[in-house]
């Protein structure tokens, strides 16, 4: 009986390092975001940046948002894919629920972790299965990673291109080939899956293990890794059109291709967690790759946060209808 209390002690040391190193990891990534907000603001010409904000074509701003949708619709599906094959179907209707509830905390977390953990949780009172929701999550997550890659070399073929440019998709295939391999180590793939889950459901934790077993189980399914494969670089075209729909609306000339090619780039080191939200790091990434065609850094700061005030609007819905849940007891059906 004495090992329980000290057992209780190493465990709440161990919440408390754990919170520390988060605060910590917090900290980090603010100070980050500041500074290269700072550092981009002082070499921006604040006029042209609003000039381009006050004239934008209504239309294409339009075509932004339904682009923005459309790119939604196709995700959830996709999602609905592994979650079918693991024998947990949930009507589509469902599946846009807690899709949109993800994109609402992606944009109001400090983490775009934060949504995915929401979404997972959500999932979980569906299914009644903690491992197979989080699964399906991380899951989705890791094939849209290797998607990204892909996607850049198919607008290649459909602009002029230099050595430097093909050599710099090439890297990003292989980093985000290797970001996605990462999880076959076992450390790694437990940290991804244990930032899924709320730790103040610490019982939850020992269903960490069996998690990456289902992620592992379901990326071995051939046909089904295809088809995933397909939809997410279908999802990743119709991201890369929400930006050309931008520069469309500010009426800088860039092309469909060209943003295929750059915008998976640019979410690869968004994606990094080196940044509060991937503040600083995505206008950044925006002005280096966009200045390759010849975009200024006004407009291409300019694109960056008007992608994010499109998406921030369009996840919306999300909040609403986390507002209205319905009674836990309540299992969804086909």
């Amino acid at each position: 009986m004495s090992v329980t209390p000290v057992a209780n002690a190493e465990a709440a040391q161990a919440a408390r390092q754990a919170r520390n190193k988060e605060r910590r990891s917090l900290a980090i990534r603010l100070a980050i975001s500041v500074l290269l907000i700072l550092w981009l603001g002082w070499h921006l010409d604040l006029s042209a940046l609003s000039q381009r904000l006050t004239t934008l074509d209504a239309f294409w701003v339009t075509m932004a948002f339904v682009t923005v949708f459309a790119a939604v619709l196709i995700s959830a599906w996709k999602w609905g894919l592994i979650l079918s094959t693991r024998g947990f179907a949930l009507p589509y209707t469902r599946l846009l629920r807690h899709y949109f509830v993800g994109l609402f905390f992606n944009n109001v977390l400090p983490t775009t972790v934060g949504g995915d953990a929401v979404r997972a949780w959500e999932t979980s009172k569906d299914t009644g299965e903690t491992p197979e929701a989080i699964g399906s999550v991380v899951t989705e997550r890791l094939i849209a990673g290797m998607a990204l890659g892909a996607t850049a070399l198919l607008g290649l073929p459909f602009m002029a291109f230099s050595p430097r440019l093909l050599g710099l998709v090439g890297l990003f295939l292989v980093i985000d080939v290797a970001l996605v391999a990462l999880f076959l180590l076992p450390k790694v793939a437990e940290g991804i899956v244990g930032k899924l889950v709320p730790p103040r459901l610490s019982s939850l934790h020992e269903n960490i293990h069996q998690t990456v077993q289902v992620v592992r189980a379901t990326l071995k399914n051939r046909g089904l890794f295809l088809k995933v494969a397909l939809y997410s670089v279908a999802f990743q075209i119709l991201v890369a059109a929400v930006n050309a729909c931008i520069f469309k609306a500010m009426g800088v000339p860039v092309t469909l291709a060209q943003c295929v090619i750059f915008t998976p780039m640019i979410f690869t080191v968004t994606m990094l967690p080196i940044s509060l939200s991937g503040f600083g790091v995505r206008e950044a990434a925006y002005w280096y790759f966009f200045s390759q065609v010849g975009v200024s850094q006004a407009d291409a700061v300019a694109a960056s946060l008007l992608f994010f005030v499109i998406v921030g609007i369009s996840s919306l819905p999300g909040a609403l209808l986390f507002s209205l849940k319905r009674p836990l007891n309540q299992a969804a059906k086909v």
